[in-house]
């Protein structure tokens, strides 16, 4: 039987030997591990795992309306001191899952500003569908810019064979941007797409972007029920996500273009 892409990948990786990087491109604290990490874990034991997270900070006042309710609601905690908890987070779960944390400092959505005030004045209804601020333009090409300049000592130190990227199922726009970030790496990169979990267990993925770059899924399902300790370790995020406390037991999906010259038999 021909076996699939994500497996003629893994083989490629193998074959790469160990300590070859494996980048995965993060929109916040805790997307990663959330959508891929079993078989990040996997690849941890072989290869040079690095996550780099892209929106990992908040922004001193005045802050949007949406802000201040998600402050209200967690307490009227600090906003800086909570996104400290949050980064010290990710780095712990990382350090055990053998992957190393980067985190490019970009300001996440609910507290980003443009020249007239917050950049998503109402959250629900610009941010969490997909409309990208005037503002945000060109955020996209700063972080593709902040992931080479960051990861790119990593990828030429040891041959860097696959970059991980969001899909942007759910529409958020920091999803988004990271997704475009990622195709803005230049040639030569590889990219594969993981679909945004729990995102994905509501939403689809958008069809004109699936099929404009001629991606097909490919599920993985081991790991995944061990991957739950993980997701446990995001203890500030947790409670939100998953309110009966249970991580749904479904394969990570990951969309790998059908001319993958490289997976190509």
């Amino acid at each position: 039987m021909r076996a699939d892409r994500l497996t003629l990948l893994l083989r490629e990786l193998a074959a790469a030997g160990p300590g070859s990087a494996v980048v995965a491109m993060s929109p916040h604290l805790d997307d990663a591990v959330l959508s891929c990490g079993a078989l990040l874990a996997q690849l941890a034991g072989q290869h040079r795992v690095t996550v780099a997270t892209v929106f990992t900070a908040a922004a001193p006042p005045p802050w949007s309306l949406p802000a201040r309710k998600q402050l209200r609601a967690l307490g009227d905690v600090d906003a800086e001191d909570f996104w400290a908890q949050r980064r010290a987070e990710d780095a712990e779960v990382l350090a055990g899952l053998g992957a190393a944390a980067v985190h490019l400092g970009f300001r996440d959505a609910l507290f980003r500003r443009g020249r007239r005030g917050p950049a998503y004045p109402v959250f629900r209804f610009d941010a969490a569908r997909g409309r990208v601020a005037s503002c945000d333009a060109g955020l996209a090409t700063e972080v593709s810019t902040a992931v080479s300049a960051r990861v790119g000592a990593i990828a030429r130190a040891r041959e860097c064979g696959v970059i991980f990227a969001p899909l942007g199922i759910g529409r958020h726009v920091d999803h988004l941007i990271t997704r475009r970030a990622a195709g803005e790496l230049g040639r030569g990169i590889r990219v594969v797409y993981y679909s945004d979990f729990p995102y994905s267990q509501s939403a689809a993925p958008d069809p004109r972007f699936v099929r404009r770059a001629g991606l097909v899924p490919h599920p993985w399902l081991p790991g995944r029920a061990e991957n739950a300790s993980r997701i446990a370790g995001y203890r500030t995020q947790f409670p939100g996500l998953f309110r009966d406390g249970t991580v749904p037991t479904c394969p990570e999906i990951y969309w790998i273009a059908a001319n993958d010259s490289a997976t190509a038999a």
